[in-house]
């Protein structure tokens, strides 16, 4: 008895929901409204092949939201930018052109211009129709934003195609005047005649590029390039090294560190001129290799007597986290400095104790963010992603720059 209940609820619930759309398609039939117009770009010329759209929506839950009954109404513009949507339902819509690369700067309606306003999503904008109506002469301007793009080629040092293979995209942008820049990776692969094509990210001005790849361990990169919005197609051709980093070094962070090192131009070395020492930013992915290299060029990781020094390293050489010269690996507690001098300054973060630890925190960064020092585990996460450390050396090496506070 009850499922005969429940069906003929169910049947009653089908019925009343047909009766519903047979009703409102009836009614949108008779009162359903036409928009037709143009599209134009910023100059003024016709924008063909883009996508017009008109999305029913109603205001639920304090916001808007597309009404799920009825279809977006999409077209696209003729060769003269022309479109034309008809059979508008009497109710509140959304206009949507093109995709998220295309901005709507205005809608020109006879002697009314409307404006977006400049939140997103800057591509829509709500209105209703009156219902019959037929709007027409829209002129709808855009700019539409075309992201330059590289296509590349990697091949082998002999000339040979890498083809259908991953491999590791590293990309170092600057601003010309040098007042920022930034840096992106990714994965991809070739396809079956060595190529890439990766869209690339731009601000409003133009910039400098420098584009690297990793392929098994080897190495290449573009010839700097510089890119500005709306650029057409770059072509590259990257021929990997001879010498790949060795297989039981290919960690993540060892290889996008080794392309970032590949890619930009040698430190050199910067006097400071309150004590004149010199002190260099180096590329490592260990506090060993850190340590080896600094012997390797005759010189210590660095060691910071003072507030002064410290804020002058920071200044100098900001933008990420750095190994300096403490530790306490010898004697748990003890701290001393890689160039033997005594300990007369500390600029502990707040979680640290300058009296030492028993977490087996035996070295030490200048977390990038606060300027202040972390102890670290060598090997654990943090320090796997801690990519550089400075050198001191008391003596001035002949290619040195200087930089004043």
């Amino acid at each position: 008895m009850k499922y005969q209940n429940y069906r003929q609820w169910l049947g009653f619930l089908v019925a009343v929901a047909i009766l519903f759309t047979f009703t409102i398609s009836f009614a949108f039939a008779q009162e359903s409204a036409t928009f037709s117009g143009r599209i134009i770009d910023e100059r003024g010329n016709p924008v063909d092949g883009i996508s017009v759209g008109i999305r029913p929506y109603m205001i639920k839950g304090g916001g808007a939201h597309e009404e799920q009954f009825l279809p977006p109404l999409v077209t696209q513009t003729g060769l003269q930018g022309s479109f034309s949507i008809t059979d508008i339902p009497p109710i509140s819509v959304k206009l949507v052109v093109g995709d998220d690369e295309t901005k709507m700067l205005s809608i020109e309606i006879g002697d009314l211009i409307l404006y977006p306003n400049n939140r997103p999503p800057f591509e829509e904008m709500r209105f209703s129709l009156a219902p019959g109506s037929e709007t027409q002469n829209v002129v709808i301007k855009v700019k539409t934003e075309i992201k330059p793009q590289i296509r590349a080629r990697v091949v082998s040092a002999d000339g040979t195609p890498i083809t259908k293979a991953p491999i590791r995209i590293r990309v170092l942008r600057r601003d010309i005047d040098e007042s920022g820049g930034g840096h992106s990776s990714m994965f991809r692969h070739t396809d079956a005649e060595g190529y890439f094509v990766e869209d690339l990210r731009v601000d409003g001005e133009p910039q400098y590029y420098r584009l690297g790849v990793e392929y098994q361990g080897y190495l290449a990169k573009a010839v700097s390039f510089i890119l500005h919005e709306g650029q057409p197609e770059v072509h590259l051709l990257l021929r990997l090294n001879e010498n790949p980093i060795p297989e039981d070094e290919w960690a993540r962070e060892r290889l996008f560190n080794a392309l970032d090192e590949f890619l930009n131009p040698p430190s050199v070395w910067v006097v400071n001129p309150t004590n004149g020492h010199a002190y260099k930013e180096i590329y490592c992915h260990s506090i060993e290799d850190a340590i080896a290299k600094a012997i390797a060029e005759n010189a210590y990781l660095v060691s910071i007597n003072d507030k002064a020094e410290n804020e002058w390293i920071k200044k100098v050489f900001e933008g990420r986290s750095i190994w300096i010269g403490l530790s306490d690996a010898a004697e748990e507690g003890k701290w001393v400095w890689h160039s033997g001098e005594p300990v007369t300054y500390t600029n502990w973060i707040n979680i640290e104790r300058s009296t030492g630890n028993t977490d087996m925190k035996d070295y030490v960064i200048i977390e990038k963010f606060t300027g202040k020092w972390e102890a670290v585990i060598p090997g654990n996460e943090q320090a796997r992603y801690t990519q550089k450390a400075i050198l001191e050396r008391a003596d001035i090496p002949a290619e040195t720059s200087s930089k004043s506070e």
